[in-house]
């Protein structure tokens, strides 16, 4: 008897999950489209707080306002509030009493927010699974936190910017600062830079996934990566005071640049090949000595070129 109603049981719990399933699947399909418009003149800060949505920020080219175009449903809500000078947008999750997430069921959706170039406002973004982009738009401030999904930054204009990644790719492509920071914390996924410009300082730190620099004017480089290569390329001469690069388990690549100041390459696992476009005599410990050079490998091979000798 114990072995029937047991059995029972779970035949009955296992139709409360399909029924619930059934239901959000239809329903998914019935998302409602809803567009929100604010005076740009009214926001200096965006908060956004998303569960399972790609974010889509870019510049207003019709209007003056912030406009915002997003899906709800049943599943899926979106929440937008507007307080004093912040517009917040919160996207909460229905589990119908049971705690399963069925969205990855659906396509996800994506929430678009258009913002006048004009308006500079700080973006605060927490997004639990879906993807970041970002372009044409100039902001203040940017702070992003993003656990599962890839972050997109293309001609932007940002005072200071902080990025923070669990798992995902970040790429950033034309960057502009007015020279601030540029600080960046991923723990697995793949990081590229391409021209940036006017950074005072980058700080990477990365846990697992390759790194490349390129095509950037950057005052002070200092990136530090546990499991993965660093590249740097193409540096336009006189434009970096000091660059310092380690990493665990990975090889450290320079190409066509140099350093004002310092150069400090350091790899336990890997090789290093420098090929620094300087004069060899920069770097010597004779008494018009400018420059420092200190590379480091513990067991793999290092090797240091120089263009003018």
């Amino acid at each position: 008897m114990n072995k029937f109603i047991k059995i029972a049981f779970s035949l009955i719990i296992t139709g409360i999950i399909l029924m619930v399933f059934a239901t959000y699947l239809s329903n998914s399909a019935n998302y409602e489209k809803k567009n929100y418009t604010i005076s740009a003149d009214n926001i200096k800060n965006l908060d956004l707080n998303i569960l399972d949505s790609n974010i889509s920020i870019e510049e207003n080219t019709s209007s003056g306002n912030i406009e915002i175009e997003y899906y709800t449903g049943i599943e899926r809500e979106i929440l937008i509030t507007h307080t004093d000078k912040k517009l917040s947008i919160k996207e909460n999750k229905n589990t119908f009493g049971v705690d399963i997430d069925f969205s990855i069921f659906s396509k996800k959706q994506e929430i678009k927010i258009k913002i006048p170039k004009s308006s500079s406002i700080d973006v605060h973004s927490l997004n639990k699974i879906g993807d970041l982009t970002i372009k044409d738009l100039n902001i203040k401030h940017l702070t992003a936190n993003s656990k599962i999904g890839n972050v997109y930054l293309t001609n932007v204009s940002i005072l200071d910017t902080e990025i923070k990644l669990s798992t995902g790719d970040l790429k950033i492509d034309n960057f502009k600062g007015e020279n601030n920071s540029l600080k960046i914390n991923n723990a697995t996924g793949n990081i590229k830079l391409t021209n940036i410009s006017g950074i005072r300082n980058l700080n990477i730190d990365n846990n697992t996934g390759d790194i490349d620099l390129s095509s950037s004017t950057i005052k002070n480089i200092n990136i530090s990566n546990k499991l993965g290569n660093i590249t740097l390329n193409n540096l336009p001469n006189e434009s970096t005071d000091n660059i310092s690069l380690e990493t665990n388990t990975g090889d450290i690549s320079l190409f066509n640049l140099t350093a004002n100041n310092s150069i400090s390459l350091k790899s336990s696992t890997g090789n290093i090949l420098a090929e620094l476009n300087d004069n060899e005599s920069n770097f010597t410990n004779g008494s018009n000595k400018k420059k420092t050079l200190f590379t480091s490998s513990s067991t793999g091979t290092v090797t240091v070129k120089f263009s003018n000798k």
